[in-house]
């Protein structure tokens, strides 16, 4: 239950985010936000996926978030690209673990 929970979470994320990648609310995510922590945070690999998806714990406001920056797609195609297919892929291997 817990772990289907945690999926369709991170499964939402990473929806809204490959949806509307300019964002920036969607790829902000506050490291000690009660929510966060009782669907993703509080498990083994929770954290993990974010960073591997490419986000990193920053201060942002003064508040420990992790956050995916969006590289600039007029100066960075290539980097925005690559941005983009990993959030993608994180999508795609979310949805498969849901159906398992």
């Amino acid at each position: 239950k817990a772990l289907d929970v945690a999926l369709g979470s991170l499964y939402t994320l990473f929806d809204q985010i490959v949806r509307k990648p300019e964002e920036v609310n969607f790829r902000r995510i506050r490291r000690d936000h009660p929510k966060f922590m009782e669907d993703i945070g509080r498990h083994v690999g929770g954290r993990e996926i974010l960073i591997a998806a490419g986000f990193r714990l920053e201060k942002l406001d003064g508040v420990p978030s992790f956050f995916s920056r969006e590289p600039h797609i007029e100066t960075d195609m290539d980097g925005w690209s690559a941005w983009f297919e990993g959030l993608k892929k994180t999508l795609e291997i979310l949805e498969e673990e849901m159906i398992k």
